[in-house]
């Protein structure tokens, strides 16, 4: 017998909001509330302790005595907001400009930075901007939702208004906090005890603030350091490295704004060279046995990218399927040479099933490797369609797709769409609602009293 769910007693949105939040932070341990503190930024919290509120605090609840909107997603997402106003003195829950600009990831960042380098968050610098601010009088979407007499396209356009001026000045505060974050004077100060000439830095450093306001993407501005490995020294050399090395684990597809130079360094290399598509943006490793090798390991569809004699070669080939997992490696064209080869086929399609459908025709009538690949089970992607007419027929098979959460008996021969054991098992795995039944012969239809659909 299921529980029955705790009746919401709130008269408001914002008073059930506060419940919940009075007792989410009541119950943080220090380490999350650190975390929540370092990383105010509401989006990444939407499957992880955003789903834990939901869970706890919304779905087992019963809203209908409530007269105000209960969307789940809607609600969590004012309620870590609100977490974070009770953790983060400048954080103004009721503040627009506040909202949008811990909405903004540049900012979060930069955030980060500098307490990396001041040993605290850039409190006083929120706060004169929140004050230097004013906005048009707009209702809150509480009031919108609750109230029958509302202009909406007042408040669209009102809304879009302040929105736009919001925007306009988190700009001019992360400019500011960029200045005092990148910390310039400590760069040029730094490039010339190192001997290095700053202006030959301005154009890195140039597109590195390009970046930040225009791709809005943060990079620390010291990387542009890295191709004076030997002027900088190695204890430098490591520190920067590492700093760019974080942001590449996290965002890898940074690497693309970046000059390509920088991934001269192997070890930079490593970190985006785990991704498919990397090793056709870095030709110096394309022929590379060592760094092919390791960029196959990780996505064996990067073979793609490799040199021809990795493509032209068995072995390799064989490796790069081996490594291929969730992949349908032989959509490749330099896979083609591989197509017929039949203990190459076999593995792909043990790999991922759906290679069957890219593999010599020849395979379309083979029962074991169809067999292999129904065993497989559990992805939306059939093969049955594209298995010959003899193995679309067999029983064997059909039971396999059976086992699918849909089933695809559109594609069973006549015989098989009429047959008493399939139909069984049809209504013992999927029962009468299935749309499988759609495909199923009238006289079964009839018999297990399903309604046409």
């Amino acid at each position: 017998m299921s529980k029955e769910r705790e009746k919401v007693k709130c008269k408001t949105e914002l008073e059930f909001i506060t419940e919940v939040v009075d007792e989410c932070v009541a119950n943080l341990k220090d380490k999350d509330r650190e975390h929540l503190i370092r990383n105010p930024y509401a989006i990444d919290y939407h499957f992880s302790y955003c789903l834990y509120i939901r869970n706890h605090y919304i779905h087992n609840r019963d809203f209908s005595d409530v007269d105000f909107w209960t969307d789940p997603d809607d609600l969590s997402s004012e309620i870590i907001r609100m977490i974070f106003a009770k953790l983060i003195p400048e954080y103004d829950y009721d503040n627009q400009f506040i909202e949008n600009l811990f909405n903004d990831k540049r900012f979060i960042q930069l955030r980060q930075e500098y307490r990396a380098i001041y040993g605290d968050y850039p409190m006083t610098m929120v706060e004169e901007y929140k004050e230097d601010i004013s906005f048009e009088p707009a209702l809150s979407m509480s009031e919108i939702r609750s109230s029958n007499n509302v202009d909406i396209d007042k408040e669209i356009e009102v809304s879009r208004k302040n929105h736009e001026k919001s925007c306009a000045h988190i700009e001019k505060l992360l400019k500011k906090l960029a200045e005092k974050v990148w910390r310039l004077d400590h760069l040029r100060q730094t490039a010339e005890e190192c001997g290095i000439d700053y202006e030959e830095l301005i154009p890195k450093i140039q597109e590195i603030q390009k970046i930040l306001f225009e791709d809005r993407e943060y990079i620390p501005v010291e990387v542009c350091l890295l191709p004076y490995k030997k002027a900088i020294g190695q204890k430098r050399y490591i520190e920067y490295r590492r700093r760019l090395s974080k942001l590449l684990e996290e965002h890898p597809r940074l690497m693309e704004k970046l000059d390509l130079s920088y991934f001269n360094d192997r070890v930079l290399a490593k970190v985006v060279l785990k991704y498919r598509w990397s090793l056709g943006v870095l030709p110096q490793y394309q022929d590379d046995e060592v760094m092919v090798r390791y960029s196959l390991s990780h996505s064996g569809e990067a073979i793609e990218f490799a040199s021809k004699r990795f493509q032209n070669n068995r072995e390799w080939a064989k490796f790069a399927i081996e490594h291929s997992a969730n992949g349908t490696i032989m959509y490749l064209d330099c896979m083609k040479p591989y197509r017929k080869d039949k203990e190459l086929v076999y593995l792909a399609c043990k790999v991922e099933r759906w290679n069957f459908i890219y593999v010599d025709k020849s395979y379309r009538d083979d029962f074991e490797l169809a067999k292999l690949c129904m065993e497989q089970g559990g992805n939306l992607n059939t093969i049955y369609e594209y298995m010959s007419a003899r193995l679309r027929g067999n029983k064997e098979l059909a039971m396999l797709d059976l086992q699918e959460d849909f089933p695809n008996t559109e594609y069973y021969s006549s015989k098989l769409r009429n047959d008493d054991e399939i139909a069984a098992e049809l209504f013992r795995l999927h029962g009468a609602d299935s749309w499988a039944w759609y495909h199923m012969s009238k006289r079964l239809k009839k018999q297990y009293k399903i309604e046409e659909m």
